[in-house]
């Protein structure tokens, strides 16, 4: 993990009390960042292999509250899994892609505004499927604590908008570069053109 990887990874959670790096409780395989006003309240990035990095988030408890897991790729790092910690249970209540794309669209501030705004589309919902996912995210959410939602919609909206921000600006790199090089009509044109006169085809 390169240091642009950790500093994006960082940024998804990353609140008005900011994390900093511990040098103490660092090491080569995982980088540790506390709060200033907390030095229980660890994030945890720990590589677990060339391309896969585990990130944990404790409370002021010690206690995990988020578990997630990336996939490094050479532009942004991935999100592959999110598991958030049960309200007075301990364990991880995992998040699979339908449902954190649902956290990204309809997420508000608070658990309650989150649940509210899953639950005024549920009525208009004729897909049995989609419902499903619908009733089952709101089921999840409703499993965690205030704080632990916020910070799950928070960090969410926050890694789904630098990605939406990332692929705009490949695709217009992409098509910058198009613009550059010539069609094949253009080059077939070109290469009429510069022929003789005599030899000018109609």
């Amino acid at each position: 993990m390169n240091k642009k990887q950790e500093q994006q990874i960082l940024d998804y959670y990353s609140t008005a009390d900011k994390y900093i790096h511990s040098r103490t409780h660092s090491s080569a395989h995982q980088t540790v960042f506390t709060k200033e006003s907390d030095k229980y309240q660890w994030l945890v990035l720990e590589q677990k292999s060339q391309c896969e990095v585990e990130v944990r988030q404790t409370d002021s408890h010690g206690t995990i509250t988020a578990r997630d897991n990336y996939e490094l790729t050479r532009n942004l790092p991935k999100c592959v899994g999110v598991e958030r910690l049960c309200e007075g249970a301990n364990f991880q209540i995992p998040f699979n892609a339908d449902e954190i794309n649902l956290i990204y669209q309809f997420g508000e501030q608070g658990k309650a505004e989150t649940c509210a705004s899953l639950s005024a589309i549920l009525p208009q919902i004729k897909d049995d499927n989609t419902k499903q996912i619908v009733s089952d995210t709101l089921k999840k959410l409703n499993a965690l604590s205030e704080k632990t939602c916020a910070e799950l919609t928070a960090t969410t909206k926050r890694r789904k908008l630098t990605e939406r921000d990332h692929s705009i600006k490949a695709r217009l790199a992409r098509a910058k570069e198009q613009a550059k090089q010539p069609t094949v009509a253009e080059g077939k044109r070109h290469r009429t053109h510069s022929k003789g006169k005599g030899d000018m085809t109609l």
